[in-house]
């Protein structure tokens, strides 16, 4: 973003030639929620909506989902067309996620949430606005900025380079920018900032990822020897079709690991020193929450991927993986720019699928009660709400059903599923846990008024005037 990278330079600049002076914070900016409601008053008005809610209404509100994944579109949706208007209406999700290809340019975008927007407000089936996310850390690899012509103009800055050279003030100030930008856009949510302190990474086994692919995609093809003696020329040709065969397959192979692999996630870090990043993470929450639209939204931040994966991040969409660290040291480093993020007031922490070896071995986090509700929950402290990570990826749907990941992901603590592998199965699945007392309606409520709640407060569900 133009922006970003001017106010970077110029910060850069003051603080090498006379040293960057900052002014005193307002008093605006001291509140990270600007709709007038405080938390009492949001849970009150919460609880009341809530009574008025459906079981099914309430399940809608645990999902989060990928746009082009609610309406299993092949190609990237750039509009709110009418099917995914009428898949609003059918499974009344809390929120949607919308990523580069999905955004031609500004107005196109911009007409398109708000699109969106109003079919909700309007919509006799829906009664919660929803939460409307993308993910914009700043600079790299998680950026729409990066993607966009329009919205990049000339450069934009990784996480990592502003945990190199930007101090907490001008990280602040920074996240300010970026919120007003999504905001102006539409956007009410934002999955950043990232809480990993970058680390090393670690050697793993590719057996695990093998396993995965072959999960879906099958085994390599093997050379059948012909039943009979055949011409040589017919040999020929049955090798050619084999080899052709073979590499079609290690094509897609490739291609499939390609698109589950994280390349340069310590990009995303802010550096390796945990009190670094713990000042980095809870500047650019509380820049993010001191931006606001004329009329007093604010964007709501999502802090990740606890309990922290940087060591172990290439591979972890497509097999499972795991950190050997004590707890004690996963409490003095991976923890601490964690509670930082959360002392800051982050609306949302997510829960990677990588395992605590020495905790919680061979259950990923976003499926463990100890990881999700005794660390994050009761040692940590955290009262917003708990996402998982997107629980459609391989190492997840090749181990679980749709149905087993979504009842074990809220037993274990989660308030919301990030995109499920079936959105039907995982919405029957839910319902009947609930109707079985597999689980407790009262779950399910405390996770939707935690959401109620926070869809108030940062006013993604504006209550009228009294």
């Amino acid at each position: 973003m133009k922006k970003i990278l001017c106010l970077f330079l110029v910060f850069c600049l003051c603080f090498s030639m006379a040293g960057c002076g900052s002014e005193p914070e307002s008093e605006e900016n001291k509140d990270p929620v600007s709709s007038g409601q405080t938390e009492d008053s949001a849970l009150e008005a919460a609880a009341g909506i809530l009574k008025t809610m459906t079981l099914d209404e309430k399940i809608g509100q645990l999902l989060m989902v990928d746009v082009d994944k609610l309406v299993n579109s092949r190609k990237p949706l750039q509009e709110a067309v009418p099917e995914l208007l009428k898949a609003l209406d059918r499974y009344k999700v809390g929120g949607l996620v919308f990523y580069d290809q999905n955004i031609k340019g500004v107005e196109q975008i911009q007409a398109m949430l708000q699109q969106i927007k109003a079919y909700v407000a309007e919509s006799l089936q829906i009664q919660v606005p929803l939460y409307l996310a993308t993910q914009e850390e700043g600079g790299g690899q998680n950026s729409i900025a990066a993607q966009n012509e329009e919205i990049r103009s000339t450069g934009y800055i990784s996480p990592s380079e502003m945990g190199k050279n930007m101090t907490e003030e001008q990280l602040e100030d920074t996240g300010e920018i970026i919120g007003e930008e999504l905001l102006n856009l539409g956007f009410n949510m934002n999955f950043a900032p990232v809480a990993d302190v970058a680390e090393e990474e670690k050697t793993m086994d590719t057996s695990a990822v093998e396993e995965s692919v072959v999960a879906v995609l099958g085994k390599e093809p093997e050379y059948v020897p012909p039943a009979k003696k055949i011409s040589k020329a017919k040999r020929k040709k049955k090798r050619r079709a084999y080899k052709k065969k073979l590499q079609a397959y290690q094509n897609r192979y490739e291609r499939f690991v390609e698109s589950y692999t994280e390349k340069k996630y310590c990009d995303s870090c802010f550096g390796p020193d945990e009190e670094k990043v713990s000042d980095a993470a809870a500047a650019m929450i509380q820049g993010m929450h001191a931006s606001h639209t004329e009329d007093g939204a604010n964007l709501c931040t999502v802090l990740k991927m606890f309990p922290g994966i940087c060591s172990v991040a290439k591979y972890h969409k497509l097999a499972p993986v795991g950190i050997d660290t004590g707890l004690s040291r996963l409490r003095r480093v991976n923890f601490e720019p964690f509670a930082a993020g959360i002392d800051a007031g982050t609306d949302v922490v997510m829960v990677s699928h990588v395992a605590l070896n020495k905790i919680d071995p061979q259950v990923p986090s976003s499926l463990s009660n100890v990881i999700m509700s005794d660390l994050l929950r009761k040692e940590l402290g955290f009262r917003g709400i708990i996402m998982t990570e997107q629980m459609d990826l391989p190492v997840i749907t090749t181990r679980y059903t749709t149905s087993e990941a979504a009842v074990k992901a809220i037993v274990s603590g989660a308030d919301m599923i990030y995109n499920p592998e079936n959105i039907e199965e995982a919405v029957s699945a839910l319902r009947q846990a609930v109707q079985t007392e597999e689980i407790d309606e009262k779950v399910i409520d405390q996770a939707v008024l935690r959401i109620l709640q926070n869809k108030i407060l940062r006013e993604v569900y504006p209550l009228p005037d009294e």
